[in-house]
């Protein structure tokens, strides 16, 4: 549920090439059931979404933060695929 600035800046900070979504109001982790019960905030969650909004992996925790797991799951990043050829 982090705003935008802390995102972007978190986002540099892994120096992910992938999108982040910014929530602020918490539309995106009640979609997603993402919220600590009692706390009131999220817990951190990476989703790779593929063709048709599927969702092709859910990694949360401190491997949410790691990139990498992400990035092998995508598959826009497989050699070959039409997004490989010049994608950061």
């Amino acid at each position: 549920m982090d705003e935008a600035v802390e995102l972007k800046k978190f986002k540099e900070s892994l120096k992910a090439p992938f999108p982040f979504i910014s929530d602020p109001e918490g539309k995106v982790v009640k979609q997603y059931d993402v919220k600590t019960p009692m706390v009131g905030f999220a817990q951190r969650y990476t989703f790779v979404i593929g063709e048709g909004r599927k969702v092709l992996k859910v990694e949360s925790g401190k491997d949410a933060i790691d990139p990498n797991g992400a990035i092998v799951a995508c598959p826009l990043r497989k050699p070959g695929s039409k997004q490989d050829a010049g994608t950061p």
